[in-house]
């Protein structure tokens, strides 16, 4: 997985994944880690669909309500569908995250179905788009 890094003359002073894959790998892990790691991997004008009633945020206003809904302490992706071509890909896949919304309670189990739309840019892929629709458990 590539890190984000400092690179001289990038429009923001970061450096994305070079592969989808790689994106898709590090957007994982920058849910558990907070708003910076998820906003380095995210295109300014990022469009976020989801919530139970259709939420339709801005990038900045979906991180404010993801934090909002307490600290993701795992998050895992299967089932993952890619369609890459001429500087975008569309990726789907059924996520998993674990969410600690109260402190002395167990972490509460989030399932989704998510879309996510990235862009290949010069400081390499970046999330331009996202939907998440919420996926009973099994019963």
């Amino acid at each position: 997985m590539t890190t984000t890094q400092s690179v001289p003359g990038s429009r923001d002073g970061l450096c994305g994944p070079d592969t989808v894959s790689e994106a898709e790998a590090a957007w994982l892990v920058a849910i558990t880690k907070g708003d910076e790691e998820q906003r380095a991997l995210m295109l300014p004008e990022c469009v976020i669909v989801h919530g139970p009633v259709g939420n339709v945020h801005d990038r900045e206003r979906f991180l404010a309500y993801n934090a909002s809904m307490g600290a993701t302490l795992e998050a895992e992706s299967s089932e993952v569908e890619c369609r890459e071509r001429e500087g975008r890909a569309i990726v789907t896949c059924f996520q998993k995250m674990s969410i600690r919304r109260v402190p002395d309670l167990p972490p509460f189990l989030v399932q989704a179905v998510a879309t996510r739309v990235w862009f290949a840019t010069d400081e390499g892929w970046r999330l331009g788009h996202m939907q998440l629709s919420r996926r009973q458990p099994a019963v």
